[in-house]
């Protein structure tokens, strides 16, 4: 009889994969165990190998930013490496388009110190430096969300740019805008094919150094196929799309994609609510079936469409720090998102929480949002989920809701997620919160 196969047991692996020849190392750092236990069944499934150390037979090195590499490998082995050092989107999105898709675009570019001779050399494993100086939580806490511009050094700026995604002039908003648009209606539509094809056009386009006057300028990008191609040109020649207008004169699409705008209302449920014969919002609001996230999205659509002013953001920020320090001495609380990017205005406040000690935080956000309601700051609960204190996987406790600026009505969007992480990790969350 043949063993029984364990929880533990490797996959399978086809030496036909996508990933076929591929030899990788996986930066730990940062990412979740479950998540990389998955990435790494994916992998040996489709032919790579992984490698525990950073040998001479690595070809691949995955990581999820510049700053996460230098900690695990440091700038003297990553000198000596001549092989591809990618982030791990590009593994995401490979595996969501069942290719593997061009490296070009997902290329983590670290100009390492070349200077430093400090190393052990062997024959099989890169070169080791022979000390190394591991950070304390104030070193990271300075280091990935710097608080003062005066003479950074070369380790600052590094972690800076990990923490604040490089955002070009987009030259092309005439295409990006028409093709986000597209998204929206095929994911109204439910057609996810078509609605991921034009998310991955996107940031193709937004980062070219120059603005497209000829489909012959992205023949040869990836991602950009000849169907995209054919929007392009006509977008460029005639500065509209034909398709977007058809939905956009389309009753059902117009009618599903306003829908999907209630918070709480995905593309099933909209698609529902049109097939019962709802036309327009107003129709909602003696519709049984909603929830009541869903109804209180629908009570305050309008106040939830108006994007919150930077500085009102910034002053909202202190208070909820301030609130926090009260109820927990030593807390931190980042507001992330596009507030965290510079950006002039924010959809929502995205607000990431966590304590250095990585335990103080657990029971920490029930209390937290018992005082802020007190206050008057939160008016509405959407979600309120906590995980820290029942062993469950994921550990992160979590609260949507709608606050107001202080002596206003005006509701805005907030939310509220403490993570069990060391500070030093809190700039990766941040940079993924924001979805706009």
């Amino acid at each position: 009889m043949a063993p029984k196969a364990t929880r533990n047991q490797s996959p399978p692996s086809d030496p036909q994969g996508m990933f076929a020849g591929l030899v990788v190392f996986l930066v730990e750092k940062r990412v979740q165990s479950r998540r990389l236990q998955i990435w790494k069944q994916k992998l040996v499934q489709m032919g790579a190998r992984i490698e525990d150390s950073l040998t001479k037979r690595v070809t691949h090195i995955l990581a999820m930013d510049p700053e996460a590499l230098l900690q695990q490998l440091g700038s003297e082995r990553l000198a000596h490496f001549k092989g591809t050092v990618v982030v791990y989107q590009w593994l995401e999105d490979s595996l969501s388009s069942g290719e593997k898709v061009s490296e070009d675009m997902y290329h983590l570019k670290l100009e390492a110190d070349k200077s430093s001779n400090d190393y052990i050399s062997s024959d099989d494993e890169l070169p080791k430096p022979k000390k190394t100086r591991s950070s304390s939580p104030d070193d990271l806490a300075h280091t990935s969300i710097p608080k003062t511009p005066e003479s950074p050094n070369k380790d600052q700026v590094t972690a800076l740019q990990s923490a604040v995604p490089y955002s070009p002039p987009d030259l092309n908003k005439n295409i990006t805008q028409i093709f986000g648009k597209l998204i929206n209606i095929y994911r109204a539509l439910g057609d996810d094919r078509r609605s991921f094809s034009y998310y991955k056009a996107i940031p193709v386009i937004e980062k070219l150094p120059f603005k497209i006057q000829s489909v012959d300028q992205v023949k040869n990008l990836p991602n950009i196929g000849k169907s995209m191609q054919d929007h392009i040109h006509e977008i460029v020649t005639t500065g509209k799309l034909s398709k977007l207008e058809h939905f956009e004169t389309d009753e059902k699409v117009r009618t599903i994609a306003l829908f999907e705008e209630i918070w709480g209302v995905g593309p099933a449920t909209a698609l529902k609510l049109y097939e019962k014969g709802h036309r327009t919002l107003d129709d909602l609001k003696n519709e049984d079936s909603l929830t009541n996230s869903q109804k209180l999205g629908l009570r305050y659509y309008d106040d939830i469409k108006q994007r919150i002013p930077r500085h009102e953001a910034e002053e909202m920020e202190h208070l909820l720090q301030k609130v926090g320090e009260n109820v927990l001495p030593g807390v931190v609380i980042v507001c992330g998102g596009s507030y965290r990017r510079g950006k002039a205005s924010c959809g929502d406040l995205d607000i990431v929480i966590t304590h250095p000690d990585g335990t103080s935080h657990k029971g920490f956000l029930p209390k937290y949002v018992k005082q802020l309601k007190d206050m008057k700051f939160l008016r509405e609960d959407l979600i309120f989920s906590t995980h820290s204190e029942e062993g469950t996987d994921s550990g992160v406790d979590t609260y949507f809701g709608l606050c107001t600026y202080p002596g206003r009505e005006l509701r805005h969007r907030i939310d509220l997620k403490v993570f069990g992480l060391p500070i030093g990790d809190i700039c990766i969350w941040t940079n993924s919160l924001d979805r706009e």
